[in-house]
């Protein structure tokens, strides 16, 4: 009579993508490197004021014009109306008054490179209009006032206390796990997690849902490990009805995965979704850019999702994974976020980030002057540097997030960590 057998893991069934690295740095041709140098001549042009830019806000995604400010904080002149999904009209209300500066958006610029390389940066939007360098330059500079325009400092520098002040029942969005990040795939892209059944629109400010959409693309970059360009969001929508619907928060995931999070997209999972689901999508698909509507794969149950995802990465409630987890909200401890206070310290990091940056700018533009298509090696030590200081800096910058108190995110290192069950 035979033994009983062993008992022995579940096959896996995820199917590992190959990503391309055409284009990405580390990665480039002469050809492509010759592209990036000339982009980073036509940047300083901007930024030392040498030529003439777009320097009028970008409109509103949000369906509607809206009254916005100068980049000092004055009022704007009136706005075009926007299209459907912000884009600009025919106007017949005259020039709108000038808003932004080169040096301001070069500040912003090294805001928005935090821990990256700041070719990294550059190069998505280069790669996001196909090498075009004077597209990639409008839609990157779009993107840079865009960051001005949305206050996106404020998403990093204000406690989850104070923004729900700010804008009422933001940390509502948390507690019941409306969207969250949560673990990443073996290439190290974040998954994101929208559980559409969770929102009515009708249950929060506009604003509200606005402000915590943009904190939470804000913190997936800040889980992103070194290597890892692109991230993975996951629509959950089961038990999906009409009444959960939300025109404004889908104007606004394409617009910024199109045009101020471009090449940021690597999947975006659609799973269980119902019959009232398709005739909805009818009327998405056609506004989609055809690059981000390539990433969208639909799976209709558990067994599905994990060949997009490895189930040893899923919970097992809801998603018949392996992983022993459950979603919870941690609040804020008293005292998190005291560095911030410390304004000595925070003072004497930014002077010295400061000094790094113009380290950066003073290496580029030497090495721009022979587009010669060879990489700076002196650059790349400068942005590891960059990368190692902004880790110190965070804590006298950066207000304490929830990943942090989840311990994901400690020292400028990403760790998830899985408890994973035998089937």
């Amino acid at each position: 009579m035979s033994s009983p057998a062993a008992s022995t893991a579940p096959t896996s069934t995820y199917v590992q993508p190959v990503i391309s690295t055409d284009g990405r740095l580390g990665h480039l041709t002469p050809e492509q490197t010759i592209k990036l140098q000339q982009f980073w001549v036509k940047l300083f042009d901007i930024f030392d004021g040498k030529v003439q830019f777009d320097q009028t806000a970008p409109s509103s995604f949000k369906g509607q014009a809206r009254e916005e400010e100068n980049a000092d904080g004055t009022p704007a002149a009136p706005v075009q109306k926007a299209g459907w999904f912000g884009r600009r009209t025919a106007s017949e209300s005259g020039p709108v008054a000038p808003r932004f500066t080169g040096p301001q958006l070069q500040k912003t610029f090294w805001k928005v490179a935090m821990m990256d390389h700041p070719d990294l940066l550059v190069l998505k939007f280069i790669r996001a209009r196909k090498w075009v360098l004077e597209d990639a330059m409008k839609m990157f500079l779009n993107a840079l006032k865009w960051r001005i325009v949305e206050r996106l400092d404020e998403l990093i520098e204000l406690s989850d206390e104070e923004l729900d002040v700010k804008y009422p029942k933001f940390i509502q969005q948390m507690k019941i796990g409306k969207g969250y990040l949560r673990g990443a795939d073996p290439l190290g892209r974040p998954m994101s997690v929208v559980n559409t059944r969770l929102h009515h629109k009708s249950d929060q400010p506009a604003e509200t849902i606005h402000r915590f959409t943009l904190y939470t693309m804000e913190c997936g970059r800040m889980l992103l490990p070194p290597g890892a360009e692109t991230v993975i969001v996951i629509f959950d929508l089961s038990n999906f009805g009409l009444d959960n619907m939300d025109w404004g928060f889908v104007r606004l995931f394409v617009q910024c995965f199109e045009a101020f999070y471009p090449e940021t997209l690597g999947v975006c999972v659609v799973h269980r979704a119902p019959f009232v689901f398709w005739g909805l999508w009818k009327l998405i698909q056609p506004l989609l850019d055809p690059v981000v509507a390539s990433k969208f794969v639909f799976t209709r149950n558990n067994a599905e999702l994990h060949k997009v995802v490895p189930r040893e990465r899923l919970p097992i409630i809801h998603y018949d994974g392996l992983d022993d987890w459950k979603y919870e909200y941690v609040p804020a401890v008293p005292g998190e976020n005291d560095r911030m206070k410390d304004t000595v310290k925070k003072e004497e990091l930014l002077a010295e980030r400061h000094g790094l940056e113009i380290s950066f700018d003073e290496a580029t533009r030497a090495w721009i002057k022979n587009l010669d298509g060879k990489n700076s090696e002196q650059r790349d030590e400068i942005a590891v540097q960059l990368r190692e200081q902004y880790t110190r800096m965070t804590p006298y910058v950066r207000a304490v997030n929830l990943y942090q108190r989840w311990g994901v995110a400690v020292n400028g290192e990403v760790n998830w960590t899985y408890n994973v069950k035998k089937e």
